[in-house]
């Protein structure tokens, strides 16, 4: 007990408190920034343009191949919307219900 005692306190002695680690973090950050090479103003559009451009590409791309598989799987039926919603008879109860007590009625009164 007595050993982790001293380790948190020798962990807590070696990490400095939060407000100091933020200024240095800070001091870091503004150091690794001046060394940082900014690209110029053309360098900056044309790279721009560039991403844009491969973006649209991209997207017209993708667009042509759904637009071409689709169209293939509406031809072969994959798609077919009367396909999608089969049709179903439900026969009720009721009506076989009801028809067999007025038979039974009409057999009783009968006898």
């Amino acid at each position: 007990m007595a050993d982790k005692q001293k380790t948190d306190k020798k962990d807590k002695a070696q990490k400095p408190n939060i407000f100091k680690r933020l200024v240095t973090f800070f001091t870091n950050l503004k150091a690794e920034l001046k060394r940082v090479v900014w690209p110029d103003r053309k360098k900056l559009i044309q790279s721009t343009l560039t991403v844009l451009v491969i973006c649209i590409l991209a997207g017209l791309t993708l667009f042509i191949v759904d637009s071409v598989l689709g169209g293939i799987l509406n031809g072969i039926g994959f798609y077919d919307v009367k396909a999608a919603t089969p049709t179903t008879q439900v026969t009720t109860t009721v009506e076989t219900t009801t028809q067999t007590t007025a038979a039974t009625t009409s057999t009783s009164t009968a006898g």
